[in-house]
């Protein structure tokens, strides 16, 4: 293949880029007319899959009423099934009477084993055994490391095992309501960091090698020591049927199903099966898709041994799943359909997994005694002839935002008594920004745009209005490093390592603190601001502001369209920004809240980046420019003080992203959520980054650096000044024009080489002239 052509918007599920996937498509000849269907809503599925174009509908089933027997109470309860197989739901309701009819189920929570079991490798065998003792004496303080980045997961036991050179240690933990598959990876991952740094320390031993999984934990595979020892939710449930009930519900009798169960058991053995089942993965999948479990782990949470012992008066039965994968909270469990479905069975939330657990096995029981029963008596194909044909937040949800929550928003008592009605609205110009998209990948959280309408009764009239959910830095820290990770693992711990001195600290309360700031400022140059909410324990930061209107504006969304930017647009624009820094340059208090960014704090991570960009990017610039951008870094040493120039509250993410151009020509400023302290020469330099053509004559670029120049009317002479055009470009360059192309590796964003070369060539002149000036 010459040529690999990528799919648009890989990564994003949002409306717009899921209409350009199913063009793609089409445009590619294939034709989907039915799939693109949906009743999914954008932000609930956004960390729940990639390049989403609709979906496929699996009917839900009833299944019940089924008595559960629990700590001495009886209970009927019900569940749905997932499922395109004819007879299943039928099959698991007919066990459900028979188990009910005969007082019901018991179960029993045996135990909870989530396990990851990374390998280690060794010069010896010697070595490797070594390393396996001390592994055991240091328990304490490898629960201690891995347990610190979890408030759930809870670090059990730990099981070395020596092959040869290797030594696989099973990291075996408890993760309360979660399956914990991701939470226990995490964990293990940062012990493993603590033991590789401190083994070489204490006993002089390097480890050769290391990995976070030598397949030892079993994931989503079957095998004898998830028999024995389980990974997941160990649960038992067991029932004993009267004679009476055998005969009239599965029309056989107890004598017949002891003897065929004994004689099939064996030769369950001698076929080398791994437990013993009639068929526990039907139900097991139809309950894991109803309800948003990882369906991966069917496989491994379908191992099970039923066991039928014949009784004077009837049969006990008992089914044992000893490696049920399940959580009652986390993964597509918070949708809205599948949330329904884990509370139609009481089963959703906190301290719920032990019951869904013991649930799951009763129902299971059901249609194990169900389909036993029909193959014994024969009526297995009868049926399928008949019917086969063939750490918990309560974080904010949308069904939350109505009317009264909007009210509780507005910081204008009157807005707030003359508002009549709220609508949520569909917009295709809707596109979240790149942070955005990346940190909706790690939560559940409510994040990003939600367009609304906004109807008062007094005066009569009609606004668009746009909520802004936020998440806290940490989230965005996480969307970070997940891209980092696959980008390369390097990345992912400098992004890790530096986070402190990124401008991505704070970034949930720096822009509701920002916009709400200049809201009570004479300025014309931000959306209308309405209100926001700030719920530090349910983690709510969110504000409601003007939603522009494409069809109101002269510009918007126009990163991508420089030639657009015309000369009298670009020097508007940079005034509205001279005035929006001199504004929050007398705000005291604010001032002290924003940090100063300075990239020399973070160095090794630029660096990382720059090598990252130039081995994927061979052609972005000749390679012994790459060598004079590296140089950058050494300049980057000095501190921003060193400079002696004011320092000011910047947008620093200022360009035509953020920036929307009225048919008034003001320009309107948005998306404050990455400001720091810096130059005022740092928004100039990304703003022409962007609005210039690549191949911009020099004197149009000392055009506007003038004239921003001229609006400061400082006494700092200009040779001064233009120092500061210098380093903020190479600032920019090395700390977000790089992001930028990493982040086009895995996003297919438009605009990153273009922006890196004009970036590079202003960078270029200025040097040039500065040059020629000595």
């Amino acid at each position: 293949m010459s040529k690999y052509s990528l799919v648009p918007g890989r990564g994003l599920v949002t409306k717009q880029s899921t209409k350009l996937r199913i063009d793609f498509l089409t445009e590619n000849g294939f034709i989907i007319n039915n799939i693109p269907e949906h009743s999914l809503e954008y932000q609930e599925i956004r960390n729940k899959i990639e390049s989403f174009i609709g979906s496929v509908e699996i009917p839900l089933g009833l299944v019940g009423p089924l008595t559960y027997n629990n700590n001495g109470t009886s209970e009927v309860v019900y569940a749905l099934a997932g499922t395109l197989e004819g007879a299943l739901v039928a099959s698991m309701n007919r066990g459900a009477k028979a188990i009910s009819l005969c007082d019901g189920f018991h179960a029993t929570f045996i135990n909870q084993r989530m396990v990851r079991a990374p390998m280690f490798l060794f010069e010896s065998n010697k070595e490797a055994k070594g390393f396996s003792a001390w592994i055991n004496r240091k328990f304490d303080l490898i629960k201690y490391r891995s347990e610190m980045h979890s408030n759930h997961a809870e670090l059990i036991e730990l099981e070395p095992t020596c092959i040869e050179e290797a030594v696989h240690i099973k990291f075996i933990y408890s993760t309360c309501d979660a399956s914990g598959q991701n939470m226990t990876t995490i964990c293990t991952w940062n012990a493993i960091k603590w033991i590789v740094n401190h083994y070489n320390d204490e006993t002089g031993i390097a480890i050769k090698d290391f990995v976070i999984e030598g397949n030892g934990a079993c994931d989503k595979k079957v095998s004898n020591s998830l028999l024995e020892g389980g990974r997941g939710i160990c649960v038992e449930a067991k029932c004993f049927l009267t004679e009476k009930v055998v005969n009239r519900i599965l029309r056989t009798t107890s004598e017949k199903m002891q003897t065929f169960y004994d004689h099939s058991v064996k030769m369950t053995k001698k076929e080398g099966m791994m437990g013993y089942n009639i068929n526990v993965a039907n139900a097991i999948a139809a309950i894991f898709v109803a309800t948003g479990q990882d369906l991966g782990s069917i496989h491994e949470s379908s191992l099970g041994w039923l066991s039928v012992e014949k009784k004077n008066d009837g049969i006990e039965l008992s089914l044992l799943l000893p490696s049920l994968v399940i959580g009652s909270i986390g993964g597509g469990t918070n949708l809205l359909k599948q949330r329904e479905a884990l509370e139609l069975m009481g089963c959703y939330g906190k301290d719920k997994v032990e019951r869904f657990a013991e649930l799951i096995a009763g129902f299971s029981l059901a249609l194990e005694i169900s389909t036993f029963g029909a193959v014994v008596s024969g009526e297995f194909a009868k049926a399928h002839e008949k019917l086969g044909r063939n750490k918990p937040i309560d974080h904010l949800v949308a069904s939350e935002i109505d009317l009264e929550f909007v009210k509780s928003l507005l910081k204008d008592s009157s807005m707030r008594d003359n508002l009549d009605s709220v609508f949520g609205t569909e917009s295709d110009n809707i596109e979240n920004g790149i942070l955005t998209a990346l940190t909706a990948r790690t939560n559940k959280k409510l994040m990003g745009f939600i367009p609304m309408t906004l109807n008062f009764n007094y005066p009569a009239r009609t606004e668009q209005a746009l909520l802004k959910s936020k998440g806290q830095d940490i989230d965005v820290m996480n969307g970070l490093h997940l891209m980092a990770s696959s980008i390369d693992l390097e990345l992912a711990d400098l992004i890790f390592e530096y986070q402190g001195y990124l401008e991505y600290k704070n970034c949930h309360q720096k822009e509701l603190l920002i916009c709400e700031a200049l809201s009570q400022g004479d300025l014309h140059f931000t959306p209308k601001f309405y209100g926001k909410l700030v719920d530090e324990q349910r983690e709510i930061y969110l504000f409601l502001m003007e939603h522009l209107q494409e069809n109101e504006l002269l510009l918007l969304d126009s990163e991508n369209q420089p030639h657009l930017w015309k000369p009298h647009l670009i020097k508007t624009t940079i005034s509205a920004i001279h005035s929006l820094h001199s504004y929050l340059d007398g705000l005291d208090e604010l001032n002290k809240l924003v940090p100063v960014f300075d990239a020399k704090n973070a160095l090794p991570l630029y660096s990382k980046l720059l090598s990252i960009v130039e081995n994927e990017e061979e052609h972005l610039v000749p390679v012994d420019e790459f060598k004079s951008i590296r140089e950058y870094l050494t300049d980057l040493k000095e501190p921003i003080e060193s400079l002696d120039l004011p320092l000011r509250i910047i947008h620093n993410d200022f360009n035509p992203r953020n920036i929307g151009i009225r048919k008034d020509n003001n320009p309107v400023v948005y998306d404050w959520e990455l400001a720091v302290r810096n130059f005022p020469h740092r928004d100039i330099v990304e703003f022409l980054s962007f609005v210039l053509p690549t191949d911009f004559k020099h004197a149009q670029l000392f055009e506007y650096l003038h004239f921003h120049y001229k609006l400061f009317n400082t006494e700092i002479e200009w040779e001064q000044w233009k120092k500061g055009y210098i380093r903020a470009l190479k600032e920019y360059l090395l700390a977000r024009v790089l992001f930028y192309k990493a982040a086009d590796i895995h996003m297919n964003l438009k605009f990153p080489t273009r922006v890196f070369q004009t970036t590079f060539e202003m960078i270029k002149a200025l040097l040039c002239h500065e040059k020629n000036a000595g």
